[in-house]
């Protein structure tokens, strides 16, 4: 009896001294699985947006301005009245990234004006603060002159090295749905055409639409359209 009682504690021992050792070994297996997961999980997302980040990615490009010409539209003696026609600023592309038009927007301010109702039937000029914005830079929801203007630059849906692109105070696609807006005084009924003071400075802004970041900025001064 006494010697069963021996055997019979001690395999109880040794059985439960194998569950206590067992035990450990789970748990850090169950540990090192987590810690596996975890890192994938991270892993994935810096992954992610390490790639969102290169698509995304802030263009850069060198731009000047070769001439900025104006005036405000039928203002002063007839001899000297400027035509919306005839405010125009040239952009020049010198280098950096080619810039996709559909998503490289143009912001102008300055003192200036424009026209509420509708040109050559009836309205009234409006002066004042003047903002200029180019949703984005595509013929898309401007006027031929705009397209035939800037053909060259056009045609491959990028603004390229070596390219012009020509902005007037006329490139509204007939006051309708236009994709160039003008407001004046912050008023933004208007036919979305544009002039600006002569000998007046402006501030032009290149803008990036998809990271909203300024690629360009200038400040220039209007050069009188018929000096």
């Amino acid at each position: 009896m006494k010697a069963w009682g021996k055997i019979s504690c001690k395999q109880f021992y040794s059985s439960g001294s194998a569950s206590e050792a067992i035990t450990p070994v789970v748990g850090s297996l169950l540990m090192l699985l987590i810690l596996i997961v975890l890192a994938g999980a991270i892993s994935g997302i810096i992954f992610n947006s390490v790639g969102e980040d290169a698509n995304s990615q802030t263009p850069m490009a060198r731009i000047t301005v070769e001439s900025c010409k104006g005036g405000l539209y039928g203002v002063g003696p007839t001899t000297k009245r400027v035509t919306l026609e005839e405010n125009k600023i040239v952009l020049m592309h010198e280098g950096g990234d080619a810039l996709p038009l559909s998503t490289t927007s143009i912001k102008i301010s300055g003192y200036g004006n424009s026209y509420q109702g509708d040109v050559g039937n009836g309205g009234t000029r409006v002066e004042g603060d003047t903002e200029v914005f180019y949703e984005n830079l595509s013929p898309e929801k401007k006027n031929n002159t705009y397209v035939s203007r800037n053909s060259a630059t056009l045609e491959d849906g990028f603004w390229t090295i070596g390219e012009k692109l020509i902005l007037c105070g006329q490139d509204s696609s007939k006051y309708v749905n236009s994709s160039v807006k003008v407001s004046v005084d912050g008023d933004s009924n208007t036919s979305d055409n544009y002039g600006f003071k002569a000998d007046s400075e402006i501030l032009l802004r290149i803008i990036d639409s998809k990271s909203r970041n300024i690629l360009v900025e200038k400040r220039i001064i209007v050069q009188h359209a018929g000096k």
